[in-house]
Parts: C-alpha cells; structure tokens; sequence
C-alpha cells in the first residue's frame, strides 16, 4: 500500500509555539490580507528572508518595530527602495545580491535557505512563503512553476500563502491532509501542474475522485469543498497541486 504522508499546512499558524523548524519568504506582494499570518508564523520561523521588494512589504506592514527584522533581504535588489534596504542593514540584515538574471528573485532565496542548511547543519522542515500569487498571472504562474520545480528536487515541504488561500504540491503517493483547525475556508482543489494526473482518489471532500485522471485540456478538480471530516486523504499518481482556501 506505502506509507502515508501526513500534512497539517496550517499547524503553525494555528500554534505559533510548535517545536517545527520553519524558514520564512516574504515576496514582493501585499501583506495586508495575511498580517496576522505573518504575526504567526515570524514567531515561529527560525529563520526570515524577504526577496527584494518583498523588503518593501514587510516595512510597509510592520514599520521601524526591530522584532520584524529579517536575517536576509536577497535579490538582485531592483525592487527594494533605499531607504528601506537601509534601514534593515542597520537593524543587522544581510544583504544578498544576486546579478543572475535566469532564476527569479524566489528562486534565489530558495538557494540562499539551502546554503544556509549546508553552512549551518540546520535543516528546515518546511518553508513558507507569504505574498506568493495574486495579481500579475504571469508572476503568479511563475512562482508556481518554482514550486513545481522545488518539490520534483527537495524533499522540504513548500507552502505557498496568499491572501485568503494556502497551496502546495503532492508528490506521487498517499496524503493525510488535516483540515480540523479552524482557519480552513470553504473551498479546496487539486490541480494537475506540470504533467497530467493518470490516476487519483479522495476521500473527506464533498466531491470525492475515484480513479480519476486530470489534466489541461481535460478535467481539473476546482471549486471543490470539505465533507466535514478532520482530514482529506488524497492517493496520487503523479505530483498534484492542492489548493484550499483559509481564514
């Protein structure tokens, strides 16, 4: 049968005090719908990076308060403003820049976590990344295309928040995906990225697949929903993006 995989994606909101190993992305888009995630989880990540102008976002929502000081600002800082790089510098943040212009400014901090692991032995258990899509759509594509990317080569768990909505990816196998804390919304999804979905099955949703293929072009499972069960078990063929609203 093979080993389940259990997930419980919003655990450290939940509880900013769990005895997890998180690392914190700040990406160059609003915050103001997820302050109080991002209050949650600064508490609970060990370490905090904000790509370029994600520097920008965090200054805009916390202000000059030095509890909200991340350890790096990483990029090839064409975003960030002066006077905001500054203020961080002098408040101890490393400044990371980076001139390659084929990997995006997520993608570099990626690199800079896993150099981090290497130089430090700490390894992370997952890694969060608020301000992740909404908006652009081809920025947006773009940052889930490095979420595809990093779950097919690290076995670190990528958590991508957005506003009212958490996503991540799969791998092949079976899932246990806790959804009893409170802060799930109405809605959820499972998407095929990247590559067709030949076989996948669910239960605890309101729309359950039974032996189900998904793919563009085809059929997707969007606009679905909880059945009110504490978990949603997922048995999966191929890598699979889910998606689900929060509170």
């Amino acid at each position: 049968m093979g080993e389940v995989t259990v997930w419980s994606p919003l655990a450290c909101i939940k509880n900013p005090q769990i005895e997890l190993h998180v690392a914190l992305v700040i990406l160059n888009s609003s915050l103001a719908e997820t302050q109080d995630k991002l209050k949650s989880l600064w508490k609970t990540a060990r370490f905090h990076i904000c790509a370029d102008g994600g520097a920008n976002r965090l200054y805009q929502t916390c202000g000059t308060d030095k509890s909200f000081t991340p350890e790096y600002i990483a990029g090839d800082l064409d975003s960030v403003y002066k006077d905001v790089l500054l203020h961080y510098e002098k408040m101890g943040s490393k400044i990371a820049k980076f001139n390659d212009q084929n990997s995006t400014d997520f993608e570099k901090c990626l690199k800079l976590i896993s150099k981090h692991e290497k130089l430090t032995a700490e390894q992370f258990d997952v890694i969060y990344v608020l301000g992740s899509h909404g908006g652009r759509l081809d920025q947006s594509l773009a940052i889930l295309n490095t979420l595809y990317k990093h779950t097919k080569t690290n076995e670190t768990p990528l958590f991508l928040i957005a506003q009212d909505t958490l996503t991540f990816i799969l791998p092949p196998g079976r899932h246990k995906i806790y959804v009893n804390t409170g802060l799930e919304g109405s809605f959820c999804g499972l998407i095929p990225l990247g590559e067709s979905c030949r076989c996948i099955s669910t239960t605890g949703l309101a729309y359950n697949l039974s032996k189900h293929h998904l793919m563009f072009g085809s059929q997707i499972s969007s606009n679905n929903s909880f059945d009110g069960s504490d978990f949603v078990t997922v048995d999966t063929s191929d890598y699979i993006l889910w998606t689900m609203s929060t509170l």
